[in-house]
């Protein structure tokens, strides 16, 4: 594996490189960083190219300064930038959450880029007819939570609510630790999947493959919003596994199947 920084967006990215094969993008979402994808790249084994990174403000990457805000256009440039820095096109797209959302206009804006997607459990709440009373729930825990806890707490009302009871035991001490230590980052993400805006008639045209996928354990919302999303794209399928919120760490071998199924050579192409 190697690691390091390439420049994209104006920023630094830090990024890990391994295996050889086809290469895979992951775009880690909201309160985690590159440490999210640890299981599923060693599910994938050397015969994969995997690249994971931070995105801006995360982990090791830069951000601007001051950096209030970002929109997913912002944060798909980014990794525009990286896959075409590390010389990963085309690649097949990974992403968790808002990186789900970030992956999905990557395949919209830039298909010559990317093989295919994998989207796990998008925050497109406006697929949902909950999402509305969704999104209020989530500002009081984030509110609360820094209430209590200030910019950490803020973080941490965040993962439980969207990824439940169990999410810091999940991501473990480390993992919950580099989120809490990216305020910035976590703050200027909130905004940005709620702005993105998309046509579903021009989401009908994407004609690469995807794979939808969401966690038979998560909240009703992520699979309301996983089947709506499954049925305004023609080149989707969905899959549901047997994990919750946090599949990438608690499904990882069925999130690697996924992205190596789109890896694989296709008839005619």
């Amino acid at each position: 594996m190697t690691s390091g920084r390439v420049e994209a967006g104006g920023l630094a990215l830090a990024y890990e490189d391994s295996g050889a094969g086809p290469a895979a993008v992951f775009v880690h979402g909201t309160a985690t960083d590159r440490s999210l994808w640890r299981e599923t790249i060693e599910a994938l084994g050397d015969g994969q190219r995997a690249i994971a990174y931070d995105r801006r403000a995360y982990g090791d990457s830069g951000a601007p300064e001051p950096y209030g805000g970002t929109t997913v256009e912002e944060q798909a440039e980014d990794a525009v930038g990286l896959i075409g820095a590390l010389g990963a096109a085309p690649a097949v797209l990974c992403g968790h959450g808002l990186g789900a959302v970030v992956c999905l206009d990557l395949v919209r804006r830039h298909p010559a880029l990317t093989r295919g997607a994998v989207l796990i459990e998008p925050p497109l709440h406006s697929l949902s007819a909950a999402g509305a009373e969704a999104m209020a729930a989530l500002r009081e825990q984030i509110e609360q939570g820094a209430r209590d806890g200030g910019p950490a707490g803020a973080v941490d009302g965040f993962l439980l609510e969207t990824a439940g009871a169990r999410a810091l035991e999940l991501l473990g001490p480390a993992r919950v630790a580099a989120a809490r230590a990216a305020p910035r980052a976590f703050a200027a993400d909130l905004a940005a999947a709620p702005s993105w805006e998309f046509g579903r008639r021009e989401l009908r045209r994407v004609e690469l493959p995807l794979v939808v996928v969401c966690g038979s354990h998560s909240a009703p919302l992520w699979r309301e919003i996983a089947a709506g999303l499954d049925s305004m794209l023609p080149s989707a399928r969905l899959e549901l596994i047997d994990a919750g919120h946090l599949s990438p760490v608690e499904a990882p071998r069925e999130i690697a199947a996924a992205v190596a199924d789109l890896s694989a050579p296709r008839a005619g192409a």
